[in-house]
């Protein structure tokens, strides 16, 4: 088997038809399989996935968090190249041929272009969670290194993902954990925008909103607490501030350069909301630094 695309699950029946169905649809010469490994407590996810041929349905009756769910599909998986997609990724036809070419020209660890699928996600808490969380990888932006990769789509030559160990068992920023790891270890990450893939995003604003700050708490446990030192906490404390502001207009910065420019207009629309997000990212990071309770156990 050349490429195993390995998606977790847990109550995705609303998402994952059409994540199949597009994976129905590739238009590759390479062999691929489609591996689901689902923690739900009902049949509803078995049932849609039993309709495609091409996929695997795998159970397991304890909740697990996202990154263990692809730790069990890696473990199963038979290809060459593991592909992890969330189940309300959707791969545009080509992404799997490209992500095999990328393979064979000697990349071991990269992602792709993640944009939003308006057709199906249009309100404001779905364009506020795909510009805050995506907002390194546009499809217009051009092939480049990266220092992380988002597992909502990305590529790892197998044998090295099970090498290194794969993801930490935390509910979320597995993906920040893992790739920032190897990076420290020298490994090179890359984005491809011709892996390209439409995300649907369908949480209430008042889940975004708190998977915001949950990324700023962890952030400070994932990538400065094994290095912390009361010098350089207090030195958090004051510049915080500036450092939400810096990652808000980073992240409009980024859309306006890389999208087209009806998409340029609603960045400007939405900015915002955007520094709203903001300010939840750097409560979370506050509530890090005072607290020191650890990762948050909340998805």
């Amino acid at each position: 088997m050349d490429i195993s695309v390995v998606i977790p699950s847990y109550n995705t029946q609303d998402t994952i038809g059409t994540t199949l169905k597009y994976l129905s649809e590739q238009k590759t010469s390479v062999s691929y399989e489609v591996i689901i490994v689902d923690c739900s407590e009902h049949t509803q996810v078995k049932e849609i996935v039993s309709q495609f041929s091409h996929a695997q349905y795998h159970h397991k009756e304890k909740r697990f968090n996202p990154g263990e769910g692809r730790n069990i599909g890696a473990q199963i998986a038979t290809g060459a190249l593991v592909v992890f997609i969330d189940a309300d990724v959707q791969l545009a036809p080509n992404s799997l041929e490209c992500a095999w070419q990328h393979l064979q020209e000697g990349y071991e660890i990269f992602g792709g272009a993640l944009e939003l699928n308006t057709k199906i996600s249009s309100d404001l808490a779905a364009y506020l969670e795909h510009y805050f969380f995506n907002h390194e990888s546009q499809a217009l932006r051009p092939q480049c290194e990266r220092s992380n990769l988002s597992s909502a789509l990305m590529c790892f030559k197998r044998s090295l993902f099970i090498d290194a160990g794969g993801f930490k068992d935390i509910p979320r920023m597995q993906d920040t954990e893992l790739t920032e790891r190897l990076k420290s270890q020298g490994y090179k990450l890359y984005f491809f925008p011709d892996i390209l893939a439409y995300q649907t995003q369908d949480s209430a604003m008042g889940k975004v909103l708190n998977k915001i700050y949950i990324n700023g708490q962890n952030l400070y446990y994932i990538r400065y607490k094994p290095n912390i030192t009361p010098s350089k906490k207090l030195l958090f404390f004051v510049l915080i501030p500036l450092i939400s502001g810096f990652k808000i207009l980073r992240i409009i910065a980024r859309h306006l350069r890389y999208q087209a420019l009806p998409n340029k207009l609603r960045t400007l629309l939405i900015s915002p909301l955007l520094a709203i997000g903001g300010l939840y990212w750097m409560v979370g990071f506050y509530n890090a630094l005072i607290t020191e309770k650890g990762i948050s156990q909340n998805r």
